[in-house]
């Protein structure tokens, strides 16, 4: 079945009713057609003084009837502006002059677009992914987005097509969102915040530590000498101290106050220090301590 644009030159009658999706345009060619060197097809809306597209149909030879007839389905294979009413007009053009005829009937193709998806979401590693639109097969699209981090591959196209799009990595401790925009409809891509980065770890501060007993250069009469030492730690606790006479391990304490008994097996001048640990796992020597034993 033929859906017909009529277009009339002036003085002729004008058809006014408006045709959906018109696959025929016909016209009476002007008395001049044998000097026609062509015919153009210009369309235009309705509010528009200038053509959104112009088609060369050549100098066709009219029919039977006198009229000329063209197939719009191949004279235009994408309709850039779909669902929009619109009018054409002929244009023959000659050597030396070009006439154009009054608009045509208005018309408007009908296109049912459709997404395959509403949106999706992505990690803030980014990537890429694709959907689908759903078209007539004369349907012009155009594919953007509103976003510099989501790049389309697919910009335009006509009919139903797969629309890739790629998303790049999210460097922000934010999450984002931004759209896709095909033949008017949305598609919403939400991405996640990039991890936020730990916190910088202070570094664990060393224990302190003191012989308190004996006291330096003092004497010790009897053969069994107490050692003491005073420890902290600014950062955490003390594990434990330990002791040494002469570079020996002599006993250990991890509990304050810091204290052991040491029997020497001789008597002489002796240096004392002590050895402790925190919670971290830190050491720390005291200042070494010489005291006399009888």
């Amino acid at each position: 079945m033929a859906f017909t644009l009529l277009v009339a030159w002036a003085g002729d009658v004008t058809v006014y009713a408006q045709t959906v999706n018109p696959n025929v345009i016909e016209f009476l060619p002007p008395a001049n057609h044998a000097q026609v060197r062509r015919y153009d097809l210009a369309f235009y809306t309705m509010d528009a003084g200038d053509a959104f597209l112009t088609v060369d149909i050549g100098a066709p030879t009219p029919q039977s009837d006198g009229l000329v007839r063209v197939d719009l389905t191949r004279a235009v294979a994408s309709w850039p502006v779909p669902n929009v009413i619109s009018a054409a007009r002929v244009i023959s053009v000659l050597s030396s002059e070009s006439t154009s005829s009054l608009h045509s009937n208005s018309f408007v193709f009908q296109c049912d677009f459709s997404l395959s998806s509403t949106g999706t979401s992505f990690a803030a590693s980014g990537g890429s992914s694709t959907f689908s639109l759903s078209a007539q097969s004369y349907c012009g699209w155009k594919a953007t987005s509103s976003s510099s981090w989501i790049t389309v591959t697919t910009a335009s196209g006509t009919g139903s097509a797969i629309i890739g799009y790629s998303v790049a990595p999210n460097t922000s401790t934010t999450s984002r969102t931004g759209t896709v925009t095909v033949a008017g409809l949305t598609y919403t891509v939400t991405q996640a915040a990039a991890a936020t980065p730990p916190s910088p770890v202070a570094p664990n501060a060393l224990p302190t530590v003191t012989i308190t007993r004996p006291s330096a250069g003092s004497t010790i009469n009897g053969r069994q000498v107490k050692i003491d030492a005073s420890a902290s730690d600014s950062d955490g606790s003390i594990a434990s101290v330990a002791f040494y006479v002469n570079d020996t391990l002599v006993g250990s304490s991890s509990k304050a106050p810091y204290s052991i008994q040491w029997s020497p097996n001789t008597s002489g001048t002796y240096t004392f220090k002590a050895l402790a640990t925190d919670s971290a796992g830190a050491t720390a020597w005291s200042p070494p301590v010489s005291a006399t034993v009888r």
